[in-house]
Parts: structure tokens; sequence; C-alpha cells
């Protein structure tokens, strides 16, 4: 087994395996004897304390092993061969060798403080309070343009507002109404051609 695939991610594996194959049909006359262990235990009085839940998890546990496939071994371990061959840096971090996990990370680090000191310098530069005009000057028209927002979502409301809500309701069917014809003549439509073609 590759040392570097986790227990987890074979687990994982090998359950969506299990999962894709075919389902299992129960041993002839399973549903006979469970139905009737069932109705001998709602319409006969209870002689032992066992719960129903015990019962249908014995007579299950009595059903035979599935069998697996004869190609999933070879899958598991071709997918475990597979992930071998990945190169380390095409994984996750945890993946990496220790040396060049050290290097990265003091490289950020690096990297980060060399844009602390950047932006310290800039802050202290002369151009400094042009940055800062032209950063002010941004602000006020996007403010301007949020004012504007406010101002047409306020007038919508005021709008809507006069509008008899029966009127309103109305629309709003039938545009919806509209919309479902539309999409149902252009469906039958692609349909017809997609035939045809």
């Amino acid at each position: 087994m590759d040392p570097k695939m986790t227990p987890e991610e074979l687990e994982q594996f090998i359950h969506r395996e299990l999962r894709a194959l075919p389902t299992r049909k129960a041993p002839a006359g399973f549903a006979a004897r469970l139905q009737a262990a069932v109705e001998a235990r709602t319409v006969l009085p209870v002689r032992s304390p066992e719960p129903l839940e015990h019962m249908i998890h014995r007579e299950l546990r009595g059903l035979p092993p599935r069998r697996a496939p004869r190609t999933l071994e070879a899958r598991v371990l071709a997918e475990i061969e597979r992930r071998a061959a990945i190169a380390w840096y095409h994984k996750s971090w945890s993946y990496w060798p220790a040396p060049v996990r050290v290097a990265f990370a003091a490289g950020s680090t690096g990297l980060i403080a060399a844009v602390v000191v950047a932006l310290t310098m800039l802050g202290r530069a002369p151009q400094a309070d042009a940055l800062a005009h032209q950063v002010g000057d941004r602000v006020q028209s996007a403010s301007a343009l949020l004012e504007f927002g406010t101002w047409a979502v306020n007038f919508a409301g005021h709008l809507l507002g006069d509008i008899p809500h029966l009127w309103l309701y109305s629309g709003l069917t039938v545009v919806a109404a509209l919309y479902a014809t539309f999409f149902g003549i252009g469906a039958y439509a692609y349909r017809t051609l997609y035939r045809t073609s």
C-alpha cells in the first residue's frame, strides 16, 4: 500500500467502488420469513423483551455475505499505484517534503513582510497626499452612485405603492404566463426540430 495514501482516502475509494456495485437480491424466502416474523411480533402478545429492531437486525445478519466483483481488487490496486505515481507538487501541502514546506513558509513570510514595508514607505512618500486625494475622489463618486441607487429604490417603492395590489398581482401573473408559454413553445419547437434532424 502506498504510505502517502491515507487510510481515509483508501476507505473513501473502496466505499465508492462498493456503492457502484449492482444491488444484490435477497435469498429465496427471505421476504416471507421477515414478514412472518414481523406479523408474529405485532399480532401475538410479546413473550420476550427483545425489540423489533433486534429481530430485524438478526434476520439481516443471516443474509449471505456479498461477494465483491472480480475486478474490484485490481481497480483498488491500480488506484493506489496511480496515486503513488503523482508528483508531490501536484498534491496538497501535507504531502510536500519538509524542506520545501519550510522554504515555502519562509518565502511567503518574506513576501508579506516586503509588501508591508513597501506600503509603509509609500505612505511616507511625498506623493502619498496626491494618492490619498485620488482615493478620496473615487470614494466620493462611489458614494454618489450609492445615493442614486437609494433614490431609485425609494422612487420605485413609491411608484409601486400607488398601484392597486390586484392590478400588480394580475400583471405579474400575466407576465409569468407569457414567459411559461414562451418557454413551452421554445421547448416544443426544439424537440420537433431535434426529432426531425
